[in-house]
């Protein structure tokens, strides 16, 4: 009799929680699909690729807005480069930067943390370009590591030099490939020698 009870309520609040949550009463509505925000990334990859460049901004907003973050950092990249767009538009090159970055996209990391530190659509705030760098440099995003390295190695805008952890940020550039950070990485070497000297 106890299961058979127990059954019964288990049964009644399903129902219950199921009427409600169909009726409005229950849990919030649910997010638009992503399978919808990557039909429209696709989409908008393909007007791109075609240098259609008016309708691939609509289809990235359309995507961005149903939280792609990878159309986020596309969309953002439009604005940057003036692509699609009546004009190059910083604040809104910030948004969507920011929108990605906050999605932990390694790359709108480091163009969040760039537009921080130049003081492009956002005030300029070495503090957070310092923070969105190293979120992105974790992430391995090379141009994010060589950033990072150069604030160590200058020690400039309320970053103390560093020179080891300059020296760690720019191996790790260089291996992926940036040769930026390769120069920048003998001139780090060439100063720890004559310190040591």
């Amino acid at each position: 009799m106890k299961t058979r009870l127990s059954l019964l309520l288990l049964i009644f609040t399903l129902l219950l929680t199921t009427g409600c949550t169909q009726l409005g009463l229950g849990k919030s509505p649910t997010p638009p699909s992503m399978v919808e925000a990557e039909k429209y990334y696709t989409q908008a990859l393909s007007y791109y690729d075609r240098q259609f460049y008016i309708q691939a901004v609509q289809s990235f907003r359309q995507a961005s807005e149903l939280g792609h973050a990878n159309a986020q950092y596309r969309l953002a990249k439009m604005y940057y480069d003036g692509q699609g767009v009546a004009q190059r538009d910083s604040e809104q090159t910030a948004k969507w930067f920011r929108q990605a970055a906050e999605q932990n996209h390694a790359s709108a990391q480091y163009y969040l943390g760039a537009l921080y530190f130049v003081g492009s659509g956002v005030p300029q705030d070495y503090t957070q370009a310092y923070q969105w760098y190293l979120k992105a440099a974790e992430q391995n995003q090379k141009d994010a590591q060589l950033s990072l390295g150069m604030m160590y190695f200058r020690g400039a805008n309320g970053i103390p030099q560093n020179l080891t952890e300059a020296k760690k940020w720019l191996l790790r550039a260089t291996q992926n490939g940036s040769q930026e950070a390769q120069q920048a990485l003998e001139e780090v070497n060439m100063t720890m020698a004559k310190q040591s000297n």
